[in-house]
């Protein structure tokens, strides 16, 4: 029975729908489909970064050779930069000598600064890759109504040419029954 109703559905709307081929239906729904999935993979990506990034913290202030080697650096270089750029907008100058970070404080901006670079790469790792996806979808739309276009001005040109092949037959024709019409009346 449901057969029977989808075929009379396809029948009765069959015209209004019948400029879609199945292939655009089928292009349509996969893309769609593919969206949300593409989304969301997005956000997991994002959402596992964090995880990632406590555990890079806890690594940092765990491992004594990672937070040593990896974390301490550029802390110190990061804490260097920061006081000498306070001195220089409060109008200090420049500072001669800056002392250090403690090794514990060191390993622990280290590692926090490490875990937020993680997660902004992350970021803009998937923000790049939206938008190389949005380009590309736009650019495969554009090729489409380019694509599209030409057909549409091929046809014209077609349609033309034809018309002007028209044109002539019909001034043949009408130079044919100009020169008969004479040679009929004077018989």
């Amino acid at each position: 029975m449901a057969v029977t109703i989808f075929g009379n559905f396809r029948l009765a709307l069959g015209p209004y729908f019948s400029r879609y081929s199945t292939s655009f239906v089928r292009e349509k729904m996969i893309t769609e489909a593919a969206f949300p999935i593409i989304k969301l993979a997005t956000l997991g990506i994002k959402q596992i970064s964090k995880p990632i990034s406590k555990g890079i913290k806890q690594l940092g202030k765990n491992n004594p050779t990672f937070g040593r080697r990896v974390c301490a650096p550029p802390a110190q270089l990061y804490h260097w930069l920061d006081v000498n750029l306070r001195m220089r907008i409060l109008g200090l100058g420049k500072a001669t000598e800056v002392a250090p970070l403690s090794e514990e404080a060191a390993v622990e901006l280290g590692a926090e600064m490490i875990g937020e670079t993680f997660i902004f790469t992350v970021a803009v790792g998937c923000l790049a890759f939206e938008y190389w996806r949005q380009a590309r979808k736009e650019a495969k739309h554009e090729n489409k109504q380019t694509d599209a276009i030409d057909r549409l001005e091929s046809r014209v040109n077609e349609l033309g040419m034809l018309l002007e092949q028209q044109d002539a037959r019909l001034r043949e024709m009408n130079r044919i029954i100009l020169t008969r019409t004479p040679a009929s009346k004077s018989s």
